[in-house]
């Protein structure tokens, strides 16, 4: 077994992420459950879940600056401490208040702080693993970080409603608040190598200055080609697994003609292929061009999406969702690997930043997206089936785009 410095620690970190993706997606599901059992308001869920993750991805750049400067372990470290307290003050507003409106304000705020401690977190965290682990085993620390960031986040989502009838929600944020500080003190424990510096400038800490070190870094990522085909390749794979959730319904029952339960099964194929797909890419060896290599898993994704247009059938279904998940899977990885290789190391939180804004901005955009584009879709003259035919056709179209990008990024 392979004891070394580097691989202790990426166990170390993974850990912490592990633990704290299973608190988080608990604490999320818990809180959704909570809030619809005391107001009935969608309105009001969409609301605190909005407060948590439009921070991380609007300042995700402007915080991986300031991970830069800062150092990013202490960055890492101090931002599970916050976030652990900002948690334990929702518990004691939750305790001490029978105002559901007063704990509800409560919990928007606190996931307010808790967005933009992940603004800081994400891109720390990825400019940091290639300071723990040579080029060479940059993939496989990725694919393991990913790994352990996704199944924590599912086992999360699983415990999510099933703490919350048997602990009630001040237990499920008492979870919360104790993996921050567990994932905290797994960090605590990380030695950087000797050769290593923590802080970038000695510079007193203004927010003009972090302001435009952030706007320069995205400039120069976006005047290079190759740079600049990645970041679109980043977008264009986030906007094809932000399709998926809305379209596969309607697939289900307009192409398939089954019963709406069998959304969750093929869902869990679509997850299970991306778990797949970091194990893939953590066993290959390391690609000489890691843009090549995502272009042609995107030519692989192109032809899985049409597969699911022109052969409608449960086991193609499975399969298909399967094979884009482990693409997008494989895809992902090998495009951050690469940023992490080419960005500046002195830049590289904030590269990541940028990187975090293209792909978590993409999501809610291709969601919606994807909504507007199948209800005018559908009403159309055309058979029940056609539109979620054409649209998936639509994603496929979008995949090899992508790969086409990738090709010409790799162009001198």
């Amino acid at each position: 077994m392979n004891h070394s410095p580097s691989f202790k620690n990426l166990v170390l970190l993974a850990q912490g992420q592990f633990v704290t993706s299973i608190g988080s997606r608990v604490f999320d599901v818990a809180m959704l459950l909570w809030i619809k059992q005391v107001s009935d308001s969608a309105a009001l869920m969409g609301l605190a879940m909005l407060f948590s993750t439009l921070p991380a991805t609007l300042l995700a750049p402007f915080g991986g600056a300031l991970a830069d400067r800062l150092g990013r372990l202490r960055v890492i470290i101090g931002s599970d401490l916050i976030s652990a307290g900002i948690v334990g003050v929702v518990l004691v507003a939750f305790l001490s208040q029978s105002d559901p409106a007063v704990v509800i304000a409560a919990l928007c705020l606190g996931n307010l702080v808790l967005g933009l401690s992940g603004a800081t977190f994400g891109p720390a965290v990825n400019a940091l693993i290639p300071t723990l682990v040579p080029e060479s085993r940059l993939e496989r620390a990725n694919a393991v970080f990913r790994f352990s960031q996704t199944g924590g986040g599912a086992i999360g989502q699983g415990l999510g409603g099933l703490l919350f009838a048997t602990i009630g929600f001040a237990g499920t944020i008492a979870v919360n608040a104790v993996s921050f500080a567990l994932s905290a003190l797994s960090e605590s424990w990380i030695r950087l190598p000797a050769d290593k510096t923590e802080i970038r400038q000695p510079a007193p800490l203004r927010i003009r200055a972090l302001w435009t070190e952030t706007l320069a870094t995205t400039r120069a990522l976006l005047s290079v080609r190759r740079t600049r085909a990645l970041l679109v390749m980043i977008a264009a794979f986030h906007l094809c697994f932000a399709s998926l959730p809305i379209t596969l319904p309607y697939y289900v029952e307009r192409v398939l003609g089954l019963d709406p339960a069998w959304f969750g099964p093929l869902m869990a194929a679509l997850s299970i292929g991306i778990l797949i797909g970091f194990v893939v890419v953590g066993l290959m060896k390391p690609a000489r061009n890691r843009l090549g290599r995502a272009a042609l898993f995107a030519f692989a994704v192109a032809l899985v999406f049409g597969s699911l247009a022109v052969v409608p059938s449960v086991p193609v279904a499975a399969l298909a969702l399967g094979g884009i998940g482990a693409g997008i899977g494989i895809i992902i990885v090998t495009l951050m690997t690469e940023l992490q290789v080419v960005a500046p190391e002195a830049e590289r939180a904030a590269a990541m930043g940028a990187a975090q804004a293209v792909g978590d901005s993409s999501i809610p955009i291709g969601m919606a997206l994807s909504g507007l584009m199948l209800d005018a879709l559908m009403r159309l003259e055309l058979p029940a089936d056609l539109p979620i035919r054409y649209f998936v056709g639509a994603a496929a179209t979008l995949a090899a785009l992508a790969a086409l990008t990738g090709v010409w990024g790799m162009r001198k």
